[in-house]
């Protein structure tokens, strides 16, 4: 059987504000938010790709434990976003306040990334790809 991957999914003290993030930075859309896990609401995005971004709140008595969105932490570190023009996507975002992590960078082969904060401490890249 050949693998591919599902979603991503984000836990939130809020789900349905940090979908509004999505859809007002990256153009997502909400397909629907419903109880999956037992108190718990889960909000399932199209952020434009195959896999869909699922945002859930925490369940009830569980840790406010946090991480901060950086560079090199272990585990699931960051997820990204292809781009067409990361230099406007940046300005934007920037414009709106949200935090650069790592401004554009050109690696090898000539790919442009950079890293942004999201919404609950996630860690976002950009990636616009040479042509």
């Amino acid at each position: 059987m050949a693998y591919a991957i599902n979603h991503v999914h984000i836990r939130s003290a809020d789900p349905h504000a940090s979908a509004a993030w999505y859809e007002e930075h990256f153009g997502a859309k909400v397909l629907g938010a419903r109880e999956v896990m037992p108190g718990t609401i889960t909000v399932s995005m199209d952020a434009g790709g195959p896999v869909r971004l699922n945002i859930s709140s925490k369940p009830e008595g569980t840790p406010d434990d946090r991480a901060a969105a950086e560079l090199n932490r272990l585990g699931l570190e960051h997820f990204g976003f292809d781009v067409d023009d990361i230099d406007a996507d940046m300005a934007r975002l920037e414009a709106a306040g949200v935090r650069v992590v790592l401004p554009i960078t050109e690696v090898a082969g000539g790919t442009r990334l950079s890293y942004i904060e999201g919404p609950d401490d996630v860690l976002i890249e950009l990636v616009q790809r040479r042509d």
